[in-house]
């Protein structure tokens, strides 16, 4: 994935890094909010060689040398001890010891003692009784051996603010640690998301236009004006797609059964023919056609595409009327044992030839693409072929490697057209009860056409 990608991604899934950069960050300040506040203060020891022998700067060496060793010594349980013993706070040897530090100032003759408490009053009274035993102890014990003394230098004041904790601080590590953990967590969901998104999230996805957005529809619905306008947009972008040399052949696929190419193919021929143009619709799907049923073509023809591609008969022996003005289908008629086997290239252009010729439009309903391929051997010599993504059903891995199986066979994807989308019910009452179309009769002689058929 490219950082173009990657940016792209997590802008369409940013409410994502927000929600987990706020909860994150807002539950790390509530939490360093309601912790126990702890202070610090600091007492600093001076620590004086008495032995006047030799230089100053060997003095000073001197004294730092038994400044370091005094940082060790004062960390005794029972110099401890004798603190405890004067902290009423303090419990033992060992939390008096578990609440300071001691630490040597380098390259000088300091220690540093730090004190922790719960109020500012606690660690300032802590670091200076220690400070003040300590230097006790140390004339006591340790003058008359190290020929040195150890007095005050700075005795511990009241903190102003506590040490920890610290909420402005931990949130600000939190947001940074926040960020890359919705930014993962964005590009993870991605990943596993099977969903579609919106139109603009599809058109990039596959780098195709959206041309049509059929909405999702009760049986009774599919012959209302407000159902029906729907194709007409979308054939109207089909129309303007290539103006100067307008599309007279389509593909209709999809990736997978069920996401209603062949309602779309046969809606499409619908508006297609009712603005006066002859239109055949061709049943490519020699292993599960459904289109004849669906077109409610009674009886249903005996003879159809498996004759023309199996036994050469002609094309006017193979199309056959419909209820729809204007409207021709070739059925699939007989299932072949190895559809495959008869949608050779050179017969599918001499088909599609002749349909050309003989109609206006022309429109092939193909298998799904995961049946095989003989989707991609029909897309292959069409105009332009419409890839059908089913919003409720189509999963985007699945469609992807679909719309790549069609580049790869070189059809010509004109666009998408997205079935089954959220509608709402207002807008099939904008046209009305009488925007309800009833169903044809069948035609006998009528043919609208400047051609005439076979």
């Amino acid at each position: 994935m490219s950082a173009g990608q990657i940016l792209l991604t997590l802008w369409r899934r940013k409410l994502i890094v927000l929600a987990v950069v706020l909860i994150a960050t807002g539950a790390t300040y509530y939490v360093a909010q309601s912790l126990p506040k702890v202070y610090s203060s600091s007492a600093t020891l001076f620590v004086g060689d008495r032995n006047q022998a030799g230089t100053d700067f060997e003095a000073i060496q001197s004294g730092q040398v038994i400044a370091r060793t005094y940082a060790e010594l004062i960390q005794s349980r029972n110099v401890a001890a004798r603190v405890a013993a004067e902290v009423p706070e303090a419990v033992g040897p060992d939390a008096v010891l578990d609440r300071t530090d001691f630490k040597p100032v380098a390259d000088t003759q300091l220690v540093v003692i730090t004190a922790e408490g719960d109020s500012p009053e606690e660690a300032a009274e802590l670091a200076n009784v220690y400070a003040r035993v300590f230097t006790d102890y140390a004339a006591a014990n340790l003058t008359a051996r190290t020929q040195s003394e150890v007095s005050i230098a700075d005795p511990a004041r009241q903190p102003g603010e506590p040490v920890r904790p610290r909420p402005v601080l931990y949130s600000a590590v939190m947001l940074v640690f926040s960020l890359l953990l919705g930014a993962a967590l964005a590009l993870l969901r991605d990943r596993l998301d099977a969903r579609l998104g919106d139109d603009e999230e599809i058109s990039r996805t596959f780098g195709l236009p959206v041309l049509g957005r059929i909405p999702r529809a009760r049986a009774a619905q599919r012959t209302q004006q407000s159902f029906l306008e729907n194709f007409r947009v979308l054939h109207t972008n089909l129309t303007f797609l290539r103006p100067k040399q307008p599309l007279t052949s389509v593909l209709v696929t999809s990736a997978a059964p069920a996401e209603g190419k062949s309602t779309t193919a046969f809606e499409l021929a619908q508006v297609v023919g009712e603005q006066g143009k002859r239109v055949v619709i061709i049943e490519g799907d020699l292993r599960r056609p459904s289109l004849t049923r669906l077109m409610g073509v009674e009886p249903e023809p005996t003879t159809g595409l498996t004759h023309y591609l199996a036994l050469e008969w002609a094309f006017e022996e193979v199309v056959h009327e419909t209820p729809w003005s204007n409207v021709y289908l070739v059925p699939a008629s007989a299932v072949p044992p190895n559809p495959a086997a008869l949608l050779q290239p050179g017969m599918i252009q001499r088909l599609l030839r002749e349909a050309s010729v003989w109609a206006d439009f022309v429109i092939v309903d193909s298998p799904p693409l995961s049946a095989g391929a003989d989707a991609s051997v029909l897309g292959h010599e069409v105009d332009g072929v419409l890839f059908v993504l089913n919003h409720r059903l189509t999963k985007r891995r699945q469609a992807v490697a679909a719309a790549s199986q069609l580049r790869q066979a070189r059809a010509p994807l004109a666009g998408i057209v997205i079935n089954e989308i959220p509608s709402r019910e207002d807008t099939y009452a904008y046209y009305g009860a009488l925007a309800t179309r009833a169903r044809p009769e069948p035609l006998v002689e009528e043919r609208p056409s400047s051609r005439q058929a076979g």
